[in-house]
């Protein structure tokens, strides 16, 4: 593998479809993730969009600061996405819910640059290739949930899978007597999938959550001719929820896909493959005022994950992350903005990354 130049994305997105993305909201951030099969700002779980008593819109914007070590050395690099958007609210008088939201599926931001020497006309010539890519995969939801009474919410989504990435290689030459030559092409993609979610809720104090969802295959067209097909994970997630305390709230989750289905894919295409992965999530929220639970909560978590793409084949990357976050409710509750702040350490074999992720959630309730 090549030297990484730069990495808008993280350098565990260099191999198969990307970096995966979250589908979570401000809130479900601060706390690891682990609230995020309920919170209805996140997009895990369609049936949390029965926790919505109004219309309400939520935008997110994560900053990434990050330093990267692998064996050509290392370096600090910066990234800003804006990887989460929703707008759901309930349908008149019934106990509904519908809702639309996007989220970055994977992300390919990334330049690499090799060096090398290459015999030309019979003389040694150094040559430096540059490799980029730009882009990624974008998850747009429709979803909807019902309530019945208090103690079942059940939800459904339909999702289509989208974007395209825009890729450029340069070789420039030591000997200026050689031109230098540059390639590019694009690749796009598209994609189906559906999910299924609940929430049992035992009582005010306690909840189960649970959802399940398939992805089928994304087609890929390189310059709108079709190249390949690659098959996408199925998702699996289980969540509790449990009120301690009138001001105190603990969540933990699990979600595992089956990234190994793209495995075969990868393989055929010349890659290193695709494992199928774990998150486990832990977290709380304090509440001083539990009357505004979403005025100046303090909240924690922490979370444990695999990724699904090697650098290098039989070296599965993991990570593990921290974070803490609070939030302000103003214009009486109709407005609010959440901060949340995440130290993440990724590893696998001489390729390592310590990251500092700053999200900003915005949410309006009009």
């Amino acid at each position: 593998m090549p030297a990484a130049a730069s990495a808008q994305s993280s350098q565990f997105g260099v191999r198969g479809l990307g970096m995966p993305g979250r589908p979570i909201g401000a809130r479900a951030f601060s706390s690891g993730g682990a609230f995020a099969m309920f919170d209805p700002l996140s997009s895990l779980n369609p049936a949390a969009l029965g926790g919505l008593q109004s219309l309400t819109a939520g935008f997110a914007a994560l900053q990434d600061f990050r330093h990267v070590e692998n064996p050509a050395g290392s370096q600090s690099l910066r990234e800003t996405r804006f990887p989460h958007l929703s707008v759901a609210g309930p349908i008149g008088q019934r106990p509904g819910v519908v809702g639309v939201s996007f989220s970055n599926y994977t992300s390919r931001d990334f330049t690499l640059a090799s060096a090398d020497t290459i015999p030309l006309r019979g003389v040694p010539v150094p040559v430096s290739d540059t490799f980029a890519s730009r882009g990624g995969l974008s998850d747009l939801q429709a979803a909807g949930a019902y309530r019945f009474k208090d103690t079942w919410v059940v939800g459904g989504s339909f999702d289509v899978i989208t974007g395209s990435a825009r890729l450029s290689a340069r070789r420039t030459f030591a000997d200026t007597s050689y031109q230098a030559s540059r390639q590019q092409s694009e690749l796009s993609y598209a994609g189906i999938g559906v999910s299924l979610g609940v929430v049992r809720n035992f009582g005010p104090a306690f909840s189960v959550a649970a959802t399940a969802r398939s992805d089928g295959h994304v087609i890929v067209d390189r310059d709108s001719a079709r190249v390949d097909r690659i098959d996408l994970p199925y998702t699996f997630g289980l969540g509790v929820r449990w009120r301690v305390r009138p001001k105190l709230e603990v969540a933990s989750q699990a979600v595992m896909r089956t990234w190994s289905a793209a495995n075969s894919d990868l393989l055929a295409q010349g890659g290193t493959g695709a494992d199928n992965t774990l998150e486990l999530a832990f977290g709380g929220e304090y509440m001083p005022n539990p009357k505004r639970p979403g005025s100046g909560p303090i909240r924690f978590g922490a979370r444990y994950g695999r990724l699904p793409f090697p650098l290098v084949p039989g070296e599965q990357p993991h990570e593990f992350g921290i974070s803490a976050g609070t939030g302000l409710q103003f214009a009486q509750d109709r407005a609010g903005i959440d901060l949340g702040l995440e130290h993440v350490w990724r590893s696998a074999g001489a390729f390592s990354e310590r990251t500092f992720l700053v999200n900003i959630g915005v949410t309006v309730r009009p």
